[in-house]
């Protein structure tokens, strides 16, 4: 099967269970180069994402944990998934390696914005466990902005645009880290906002800073 294939069934599939309804989904088809943060409410919510948009190519970064699960890998594979290495903090020496590698992989995001590749992470590194997002000292999405937004860069990123994705509806479902509630069928919101302008002007700040406005955007009453 076809990435288009698996795709539309695995949106048909959601569709059995969940009543899902996207906000201005559109913009991830107006011919630009995406990247995409989305919040982290639940294990199926970066799924179900990219199925509900079968034709448009999101490239996600995911755990190493999850390719090393044949059915996981064999879809990650399929989407054209980037590693994100198990970074240990165990000893200075592999304090030391995680800190490169988190530098390659800050390079790996903005040389896939660059090649004019769609591509998909989360800034928060995990998954919901509360009813607010937290993204804490996170580095990831801090470092690609300033990547993309630095001066020199300008005519390097001219055509990407940042879309923050805001996914209600899963925190209380068994796919998620929180109280299960069953319900027959849920409902389920993704609202799409292009924050270009605005994380432009938030990678000024220092990291943290930064990371507080995501979380504030993040947490928005729904």
């Amino acid at each position: 099967m076809t990435r288009i294939q698996v795709a539309k069934f695995a949106r048909w599939l959601f569709h059995l269970h969940y009543d899902i309804r996207t906000e201005d989904g559109e913009l991830l088809r107006d011919g630009k180069v995406h990247l995409v943060l989305p919040n982290h409410p639940a294990y199926v919510e970066p799924p179900m994402l990219c199925a509900e948009f079968p034709e448009v190519i999101l490239r996600p970064m995911a755990d190493e944990a999850f390719f090393r699960k044949p059915v996981s890998r064999w879809a990650l594979n399929l989407a054209g998934a980037i590693v994100v290495p198990d970074l240990p903090a165990t000893s200075a020496d592999h304090r030391e390696q995680s800190a490169a590698k988190a530098r390659q992989l800050t390079t790996t995001a903005l040389q896939t914005l660059a090649d004019g590749d769609d591509l998909l992470f989360y800034p928060s590194g995990h998954i919901r466990r509360t009813p607010m997002e937290s993204i804490g000292n996170r580095r990831l999405a801090y470092e690609v902005c300033q990547g993309l937004f630095a001066p020199e860069n300008r005519q390097t990123y001219a055509d990407v645009r940042v879309i923050m994705v805001r996914t209600t509806g899963l925190d209380d479902s068994f796919f998620s880290k929180q109280k299960t509630r069953p319900v027959l069928r849920r409902h389920i919101t993704m609202h799409f906002e292009d924050m270009t302008d605005r994380l432009r002007e938030w990678s000024k700040l220092e990291r943290r800073a930064f990371n507080e406005q995501l979380e504030l955007w993040y947490n928005l009453p729904q």
